[in-house]
């Protein structure tokens, strides 16, 4: 390999979820209940009712 395609080569893309509270994208989801996905910073809402699903 040569310098020139070690810095051609791309990353791969991590796969982004849409936050069902928020609708933000997140790399990191969590399937609080069965269908409802959402980003870390809003688990604890959802557990606790204070959040409702878009």
């Amino acid at each position: 390999m040569t310098l020139e395609s070690l810095l051609a080569e791309s990353r791969p893309v991590a796969d982004t979820y849409k936050c069902q509270v928020c609708a933000r994208e997140t790399v990191a989801p969590v399937e609080v209940r069965p269908g409802l996905t959402t980003c870390p910073e809003h688990i604890l809402d959802v557990y606790e009712n204070r959040a409702v699903a878009r």
